[in-house]
């Protein structure tokens, strides 16, 4: 049999490639089936490629599309490992409570659906933006707000985390959201379906051996737990919430 096609989000990529190559290793030994890493370069590569891999570890919209679109199986996701938002403010703002951000401007990257956690987390508060607006990346969220283009903004708390400290000290970090709702999870190729329990008991049990361990704690997970098509789905309820205030 060929071998199989491991594709990952490119931001979780983005710091040390060479802790998936191993994570494919380990899929190899323990699957008994070859599992080549494949690295994409960018998010326009992986979205032009993630359909022909034959395992993916997604974020949560690029789930949703493996699920509805594309027809793969969810497999598993990490028990520590949500999606949440850290909400920043310019270094000049006075007043540095999350209050103040109910009707004023914003930033994020709308087209994330991690912003509309942070936009749950806000309404569970009371607080509402007047505007979000869109930025391409974190990075330019961030730059934007230091340089006072708006007073505030959402950015991905797995991205704030992975800045060094002079980064973080361009804008000051005014609360974060612990909804733990959405996660990035492993899908596998329906065409590869006989193969999906072996890797969920392969999976789940890593962190009970050693080299599992090791394997988990590279990639920054504590241990996997199943997931279904239902979790995933569940994702959607998030997707009209307050559109009307992104921009």
């Amino acid at each position: 049999m060929k071998s199989m096609t491991l594709m990952v989000c490119p931001h979780d990529t983005a710091g040390d490639p060479i802790k998936w190559f191993q994570f494919a290793q380990y899929l190899t030994k323990y699957c008994k089936t070859s599992t080549k890493y494949y690295k994409c370069l960018d998010f326009v590569e992986f979205h032009q490629k993630m359909s022909e891999a034959d395992i993916v570890y997604a974020n949560p919209q690029d789930s949703l599309e493996l699920l509805e679109k594309f027809n793969y199986i969810p497999l598993v996701h990490s028990t520590n490992l949500y999606d949440e938002i850290v909400f920043i403010a310019n270094n000049e703002v006075e007043n540095d409570s999350l209050l103040d951000i109910n009707d004023k401007d914003c930033y994020s990257c709308n087209g994330m659906m991690v912003t509309r956690i942070g936009i749950k987390g806000l309404i569970e508060k009371n607080i509402k933006p007047k505007k979000i607006y869109s930025k391409d990346n974190w990075m330019a969220v961030v730059k934007a707000v230091s340089q006072g283009e708006k007073d505030y903004g959402f950015v991905y708390k797995d991205f704030y985390d992975g800045l060094n400290k002079l980064s973080k000290s361009m804008v000051t970090n005014i609360g974060e959201t612990n909804e733990r709702s959405i996660f990035h999870s492993v899908f596998i190729k329906a065409e590869h379906s006989d193969k999906g329990a072996a890797i969920i008991d392969i999976l789940t049990d890593a962190h009970n051996t050693d080299k599992g361990k090791v394997t988990l704690k590279d990639v920054n997970i504590e241990k996997f737990i199943p997931v279904t098509k239902e979790e995933i789905l569940n994702f959607k309820s998030l997707l009209n919430l307050e559109s009307e205030i992104m921009e």
